[in-house]
């Protein structure tokens, strides 16, 4: 175990959320932060996980996850009162966040805010540190709100190196790696060395410390991040690889992957080996785990590695979701110039334990498709209909969400995709969604509106009014051709003609997304 000159602990805390009145809360429990706490823990660093939305493991739920503040901004925030994190955070050297989730940034600068007050109180330095998409995109905003270091790439070894840094008497961060901190109030941006290239992850990103999470309070709410679970299903997220091959305008890769200079190669396609997410899987089932999340951008893109795959997930009792999206053009084969359905593929996923997949077909227009969506399906040719009937036919259960009001999108192309989910439902789509694209920072369509120098100015004095409403249905902020108002009513009247009434019903009841995620 490493001996450091001072006695460094850190808490890596997931804060509460706010969320719209008819939104259904949701913990936390994200990846990120288990890959943190396990990269802390190799190098011998004692770090603890808080999710504040449930608290500590063993609270009462009704002082915690059902506990409703309706806030100023008309959000309601649920989860632990922001006054028990003066204590707590009173017995750390580092507080850390990860920020992935534009609509939490009030959030976490709560958390920020608190931290420096506590710092303050007790005479003590505690260093705020942040990092994730939305932490690296509003970097400027998070260090003027508590926060004194914005990790820009991928955080195993950022976090290692920050709390080594941090035990010196005299911390230089400008020999951190891909940080952004400030120095006499100018923004400093580090650089990282450059190393050879490794074929897998496994070289420096260690296993995901899942056992920190609260898992029997999880159990106990049985609400996953996407889809619906049987009341008592232990679950747990679980990754393959990182990145993504498509470069999606609404997504963050497009935007990790121009700026790799900055960010470093988080953006593009990263390997765990076959052995290592077969360990994963072992770690999580010695946890009592039954259900396990696909977390990748991109599960699909390499089939001849997921066939050796299966053979590492396939256990007794262990079953599957890719609730993050299937990537369509993977469930098909070109055979002479023509399309046809995978079967061997979709079987393949049920023998191993899948049992839910989100296909995520998003619209029928391919003019939307190859502008915001890298042209990584054709709708007109690789066979959505017989995709959901080949799923269906193996007992897999086939959700779907659909994005409607791009900001060029005429009314015409919505009603197409509306029909285009009523012959998806009638081929044996169980549910499906729909969601209007948000502009999320750290995307090419945020830099898009951003490019009006008047938004970017107001933007940068009032984000918060800005970041609160960035929801899928929620009217959008920046102009479409179709309505704001409009779209949000098409969401809510579409999802429920499509739908059957008793999803609806249920879905209602326990406010189920309407969104499909």
């Amino acid at each position: 175990m490493t001996l450091y000159k001072k006695n460094i602990r850190v808490l890596l805390i997931e804060p509460a959320v706010q969320r719209p009145t008819f939104d259904r809360p949701k913990p936390n429990g994200n990846l990120g932060p288990a890959y943190i706490i396990g990269a802390l823990r190799k190098h011998g660093v004692e770090v603890d996980y808080l999710d504040a939305t449930v608290g500590q493991e063993g609270r009462d739920l009704k002082e915690t996850f059902y506990s409703r503040t309706e806030l100023e901004n008309g959000l309601i925030r649920f989860g632990m009162n922001p006054k028990e994190y003066y204590e707590i955070f009173s017995n750390y050297d580092i507080i850390a966040t990860s920020s992935i989730f534009s609509a939490q940034t009030r959030m976490h600068f709560e958390i920020g805010s608190i931290a420096k007050k506590v710092s303050k109180t007790i005479g003590k330095k505690i260093l705020v540190v942040s990092g994730g998409v939305n932490a690296r995109a509003l970097k400027e905003h998070f260090l003027s709100n508590g926060f004194d270091i914005v990790a820009l790439g991928d955080g195993e070894r950022t976090i290692v190196q920050i709390v080594d840094e941090f035990s010196k008497s005299k911390p230089d961060f400008s020999k951190v790696e891909r940080i952004a901190f400030k120095e006499n109030e100018k923004i400093i941006i580090t650089s990282s060395v450059k190393r050879k290239p490794t074929k897998f992850l496994d070289d420096h990103v260690p296993h995901p410390a899942i056992d920190a999470f609260p898992l029997d309070t999880y159990q106990k709410l049985s609400i996953p991040h996407a889809g619906y679970i049987p009341p008592g299903t232990r679950i747990a997220p679980i990754m393959t690889a990182r990145g993504c091959q498509d470069a999606c305008t609404f997504c963050h890769v497009s935007k990790d992957k121009q700026e790799r200079d900055l960010y470093g190669d988080i953006g593009y396609l990263k390997l765990f080996s076959e052995q290592r997410v077969a360990e994963d899987v072992k770690r999580a089932e010695k946890l009592g785990v039954t259900r396990l999340y696909f977390e990748d951008d991109n599960l699909f893109f390499n089939k001849k590695r997921l066939y050796k795959l299966a053979a590492h997930l396939q256990r007794s009792g262990m079953s599957y979701s890719d609730a993050n999206g299937a990537n369509l053009r993977f469930m098909v084969n070109k055979e002479n110039g023509k399309y046809e359905v995978d079967e061997d593929f979709i079987n393949m996923l049920a023998g191993f334990g899948m049992d839910e997949l989100l296909l995520p077909f998003e619209t029928r227009s391919n003019e939307m498709l190859q502008k915001y969506a890298t042209g990584k399906y054709d709708p007109e040719k690789m066979l959505p209909y017989g995709i959901v009937k080949t799923v269906k036919k193996h007992k897999i259960s086939a959700r779907s969400n659909f994005l409607i009001g791009f900001r060029d999108e005429t009314w015409e192309s919505i009603l197409a995709t509306k029909e285009f989910a009523k012959n998806l439902f009638a081929e044996g789509v169980d549910q499906a969604g729909f969601a209007i694209p948000v502009p999320y920072p750290g995307t090419l369509d945020f830099d898009h509106e951003m490019t009006n120098k008047d938004v970017k100015k107001d933007f940068d004095n009032n984000v918060l009014k800005y970041t609160d409403f960035m929801h899928p249905l929620l009217p959008p902020l920046f102009p479409t051709t179709v309505p704001g108002d409009k779209l949000v009513k098409a969401c809510r009247e579409f999802w429920e003609e499509l739908n059957t009434p008793d999803y609806v019903a249920h879905a209602d009841k326990h406010q189920l997304s309407i969104t499909g995620y």
